[in-house]
């Protein structure tokens, strides 16, 4: 009987290690399948919903109540956050305390002002960007291509260009970064219609879309010109303002030369050239707009058109 018993208890141990190595190695694998985001920053918006304030992380298209938002950072392995809000009502300061009381740093954190349109927003939490010294460098072109899912299939890959006849210039109205833009297009699952074929920030020019297939950018319908016919580049950045306002600055003269580059490659001319505004009357890329700028903006793609030095290679 004592000998039946020790092989019982015997056979129960090692189940029981069995399963705790089966379990451990299940959660190596899992780490191991986890892209280490350790050294990434994550870009968040903050939107009202009628389930009160709710949050997009980028770059894993999570979501949820605002409050999850530290720990939600913390199990996708961020340590780092962007947070740009289009809450009226939202509780920021709370938000900012429990993201660094979760040992999350806050590089940015936007919001919206009384009184102030939603593209001119305050920022309440952020790090001192100082500019580099010396001429802007080259920017580096990433083709980063949204996957081609079922879904990205039905709500951003639209279909094949009639034709390129035009270039569409828009602005983020965000603070975050190029590849930051283009991870929001592929990972959002919020039933919208939208996609462009470029960001572009200081540093980057990220190609989204196949430059053989249109978007939905214009906001002018499956068959309006601005969707159907243009190519469209978004350029970050447009929330930067004051001490970063650089950034922005960097971001569009990238943009001049990314819109000369393309003109010259599908042998178009600057009239070609159109704001998101000429299709919809949307008053976007709001930087130039506000600024009264899209003559000047012009003038400078033509002179890099006409110069004809620097531009880009075009990758279809």
């Amino acid at each position: 009987m004592r000998q039946w018993l020790r092989l019982m208890v015997l056979g129960v141990v090692l189940t029981g290690m069995t399963a705790v190595a089966e379990a451990a190695d299940q959660q190596t694998a899992g780490a191991a399948a986890r892209p280490d985001r350790s050294q990434e920053c994550a870009a968040v918006t903050i939107s009202s919903s009628k389930n009160g304030e709710t949050f997009l992380i980028f770059g894993t298209g999570q979501t949820g109540k605002v409050e999850d938002l530290p720990a939600a950072l913390s199990k996708d392995g961020y340590g780092r956050v962007a947070v740009s809000s289009w809450a009226p009502k939202a509780d920021h300061e709370t938000t900012l305390v429990n993201l660094l009381e979760a040992g999350i740093d806050v590089e940015m954190y936007y919001v919206l002002q009384s009184g102030k349109p939603d593209w001119e927003r305050a920022e309440i939490a952020g790090f001192e960007a100082v500019e580099p010294k010396g001429a802007q460098p080259a920017p580096v072109y990433v083709k980063k291509l949204i996957e081609a899912n079922d879904y990205n299939r039905r709500h951003k890959l639209p279909g094949k260009f009639r034709k390129v006849r035009y270039i569409t210039i828009h602005n983020t109205a965000e603070p975050f970064s190029a590849r930051q833009e283009r991870d929001r297009v592929d990972f959002r699952r919020d039933g919208v219609h939208v996609s462009f074929h470029y960001a572009v920030d200081e540093q980057e020019i990220v190609q989204i879309l196949p430059l053989d297939t249109h978007g939905w950018h214009a906001g002018d319908g499956a068959r309006g010109p601005g969707n159907s016919e243009s190519i469209g580049i978004e350029i970050c950045r447009s929330q930067c303002r004051d001490d970063v306002d650089w950034l922005y600055r960097r971001s569009e003269a990238n943009a001049v030369l990314l819109a000369a580059s393309l003109l010259k490659h599908y042998g178009l001319t600057v009239n070609d050239l159109k704001m998101h505004y000429d299709w919809i009357g949307k008053f976007c890329p709001h930087r130039i707009l506000e600024e009264k700028r899209w003559d000047d903006f012009r003038k400078r793609v033509a002179a890099a058109l006409e110069k004809d030095e620097n531009l880009i290679p075009i990758q279809e």
